[in-house]
């Protein structure tokens, strides 16, 4: 008699085999009434733990109602708040867009004018104005652009105006403008139809703000009739400018103390010193062949 030990450990597998086998060999109709059997049996426990997901679920979501609701509300403020950012940033956009086409147009038109003296060629520099001094020694516009762009002292700066200034002082990447109201400002002018020479000086800015020159050497036949004045123009014969941009309004005029010529106050454009944007003419001539 075989030990217990000693007896076959395939009993099980010889077992099931034999089921599998029965299982095979069953016609279909048997096989799909067992499987149906099967899954009929298996579909109440399915409904329960799905009614038991849907039941979390639903008090889960009335637990967190308030938070949800809070959670969705932030972020709806947020969208909104995203929104009204994005519409305030493709207004300033748009502004900004007619600027920059307007001055081109402007920049276009000064070009034009300054086409028209051939004898000195210019090329003009568009700079940024970052800083001013204002005061009653010093009329003084900083540029952010410098010898890096090839600005050098004596380059008159223009503006949609007419003439700002000249370079005074060049850095690397910053300029100096010296107004047309500075004290120190002199340069050949001439009256609108008349290309006689006169001189022009900038006499600084009165208590209300507005910008000042005087304007000398004026022959004696200038006359000046109704209210409107006359204008005092550049004159090509001062090398800086390109002559006809305009400089200011003469009212009147009035004999000088040697009684040879008449001088007047010239009024310049009210907004010289608010400038945000200007045009540096810079000399395409030789530095030995510049006037």
């Amino acid at each position: 008699m075989a030990a217990p030990q000693d007896r076959p450990k395939f009993g099980p597998y010889l077992a099931l085999g034999a089921f599998f086998l029965l299982f095979i060999a069953l016609p279909s109709g048997w096989k799909t009434i067992t499987q149906s059997t099967f899954d009929e049996f298996q579909a109440p426990l399915w409904e329960i733990t799905s009614r038991i997901t849907d039941l979390t679920d639903y008090w889960g979501h009335q637990s967190d109602s308030k938070k949800t609701l809070i959670a969705k509300n932030r972020d709806l403020s947020r969208i909104k708040a995203d929104w009204k950012l994005q519409e305030n940033l493709r207004e300033k956009w748009e502004k900004e867009m007619a600027k920059l086409n307007d001055l081109h147009a402007q920049v276009e038109a000064l070009e034009k004018k300054i086409g028209l003296d051939s004898e000195r060629p210019y090329r003009p520099v568009l700079a940024r104005v970052t800083h001013r001094n204002l005061s009653a020694w010093w009329q003084e516009l900083f540029l952010r652009k410098g010898t890096t762009q090839k600005i050098r002292p004596g380059f008159g700066v223009i503006y949609a105006g007419g003439i700002l200034g000249r370079i005074h002082q060049v850095g690397s990447n910053s300029s100096k403008v010296e107004l047309a109201t500075n004290t120190n400002f002199r340069i050949v002018a001439h009256f609108q139809g008349d290309k006689r020479p006169v001189t022009f000086q900038g006499t600084g800015v009165l208590l209300g703000g507005q910008p000042m020159g005087a304007v000398l050497d004026v022959p004696h036949d200038i006359q000046i009739r109704g209210n409107e004045g006359l204008l005092l123009e550049t004159s090509s014969l001062g090398g800086t400018f390109p002559g006809g941009l305009p400089i200011g309004i003469v009212h009147s005029l009035e004999e000088s103390g040697d009684g040879l010529f008449k001088t007047g106050r010239v009024f310049l454009p009210k907004d010289l010193a608010q400038v945000s944007e200007v045009t540096v003419l810079c000399s395409l001539k030789k530095p030995a062949e510049s006037k």
